[in-house]
């Protein structure tokens, strides 16, 4: 009869054990994606941040055209909206991936636990770099590259404006994109050792539990 309810406690704690783990990989991916890479893409606080606006804003002052800028505005609030979505592709991978791992988990010995290690990570950091590289290029050349004519509509010279797209379209493929991959890297990084340290704090919680606790004690 010990043993039936020693044992009914060391699942109990192993299932609690397991559920604190989701828990934490659950509230990691929401801040990631929710916080902070949305922080990377949502439309920052300052007209000053926002590094495509002052793009175009340079670019007619120094070509000495009107820029339409309630347009500009409108372009940019869906060119976020629209990449934004990237978020909860992003999310629903990395956390099926994660509690896959998880639930795959087979333990032999009441010391084994679960563990998140860099490698694993790499695998999910793969998915989701080329789902959020790939939905920018797409969107950049959606909704920014094929409406810049639209917003200097009064420009008459053809040379100039060419020279006004061609500009553009230069910076938002390279520099633009090249910069916020970088951003979106670091936070991601952070991201995952918070996630490994948080997995590390749950297991060693576990394990002591498990070793301290007179619930557990056979004798």
């Amino acid at each position: 009869m010990m043993e039936d309810t020693l044992l009914k406690f060391k699942e109990q704690h192993l299932n609690n054990y397991k559920l604190a783990i989701l828990e934490t990989i659950k509230n990691n991916t929401n801040v990631l994606v929710d916080e902070d890479l949305m922080s990377l893409i949502k439309k920052p606080p300052l007209d000053s941040m926002d590094v495509i606006k002052t793009k175009f804003l340079d670019l007619a002052k120094k070509n000495h055209i009107i820029l339409n800028i309630e347009a500009l505005d409108h372009m940019m609030d869906k060119y976020r909206k629209d990449l934004a979505k990237s978020g909860n592709v992003v999310k629903k991978e990395r956390l099926d991936i994660l509690n896959d791992l998880i639930n795959s988990y087979k333990f032999e010995k009441d010391t084994d636990i679960f563990k998140i290690r860099k490698k694993d990570l790499e695998v999910v950091n793969k998915k989701i770099k080329k789902i959020l590289k790939d939905d920018l290029k797409e969107y950049v050349e959606k909704d920014i590259i094929k409406n810049i004519k639209k917003l200097f509509n009064e420009v008459e010279d053809e040379t100039k404006m060419k020279k006004i797209v061609d500009d553009i379209t230069k910076f938002v493929n390279g520099t633009y994109q090249r910069q916020l991959l970088e951003n979106i890297d670091i936070k991601i990084l952070v991201k995952d050792t918070t996630l490994i340290n948080g997995v590390k704090e749950q297991s060693e919680r576990y394990l002591f539990t498990l070793e301290n606790s007179r619930l557990f004690n056979e004798k």
